[in-house]
């Protein structure tokens, strides 16, 4: 009796080590059998084709380390966040929590979460590692060489684009020649990826980043008895400000422009920036009120 008792007052198994252990693992096993399969492929291709090989993973390389900084890697270290590590820091946290704990116990506030420097900047780095394949493209990471190497591939004429939704070209092939022809090299293998590398880095910093700030925020503000409807509002609205503003910038960049692009375009950016201002003025506002007035909810459905 006095084994049994004394047995079942001991602390409860940590799963979050195990489970960390089982990640590493489970990583470090697959990581394994890809380098292996990967390194023999390597070495074999290498050693039949060389040149006619090693170029294009060479280009790969390029672009795939060139485009995965752009997209993911942060530069804020004073801040270090990191939606991967919160994320998993909340699913453990979720998998040992107390049936009667509170749930801002559970999940911690996005804002307050920061990674040491030193675990920081291994992680961009391995950020680079990992998932630096996905952005390989050949003919981009040729593209940037080229580049380098002093040939513009018509680079300094990507800025025209920006106005042709806004005229009215000449029946004849003349504007064609000397407008849209120079740029065609940097519009089909440079701007593309770019832009959906860009894109892409919105979407993660911009949009999941503050969403879910505004997600946790707004548990532990209501936990407290004081949520900033109003802050979160704001922050809302700068978000889809942003993401009309790049939907409309992209809408340069589309093989289909007529004569309705113009108005599209300007109509984006005009929506997009007004939310952006109404952004400005709420987060100000803000420190004040925690609520937004009948008359600005009026305001922004009829502007």
């Amino acid at each position: 009796m006095y084994s049994s008792a004394k047995a079942s007052t001991g602390p409860p198994p940590d799963l979050s080590k195990y489970l960390r252990l089982g990640i590493i693992a489970i990583i470090a096993i697959i990581a394994f059998l890809l380098v292996g399969n990967q390194a023999v492929v390597l070495f074999m291709n290498f050693e039949e084709f060389a040149d006619l090989f090693t170029t294009p993973l060479y280009f790969a390389l390029i672009s795939s380390v060139t485009l995965s900084v752009i997209a993911l890697v942060r530069v804020n270290i004073v801040k270090r966040h990191s939606i991967l590590w919160y994320t998993l820091r909340t699913a453990i946290g979720f998998i040992n929590r107390n049936p009667t704990a509170s749930i801002t116990e559970s999940v911690p506030s996005f804002h307050d979460h920061k990674i040491s420097v030193p675990h920081f900047v291994i992680w961009q780095i391995t950020k680079v590692l990992l998932f630096g394949a996905f952005f390989a493209n050949v003919f981009f990471g040729f593209a940037i060489m080229q580049v380098i190497d002093g040939n513009d591939l018509g680079v300094e004429n990507i800025i025209e684009i920006f106005s042709l939704p806004f005229v009215t070209p000449p029946t004849d092939y003349s504007y064609a020649t000397e407008k849209v022809i120079p740029m065609i090299p940097a519009l089909l293998i440079l701007v593309p990826p770019l832009i959906a590398a860009i894109g892409l880095r919105l979407l993660l910093f911009i949009g999941v980043h503050h969403i879910l700030k505004v997600l946790t925020n707004a548990i532990h503000d209501t936990a407290g008895g004081k949520p900033k409807y109003l802050k979160y509002t704001s922050t809302l609205e700068v978000i889809v400000g942003i993401a009309i503003v790049w939907a409309a910038f992209n809408m340069f960049f589309t093989s289909d422009i007529d004569y309705n692009t113009k108005y599209a375009i300007g109509g984006s950016f005009v929506i997009g920036f007004a939310l952006i201002a109404f952004s400005v003025f709420d987060r100000i506002r803000s420190r004040v009120l925690t609520h937004m007035l009948k008359r600005d909810v009026y305001i922004r459905i009829f502007t």
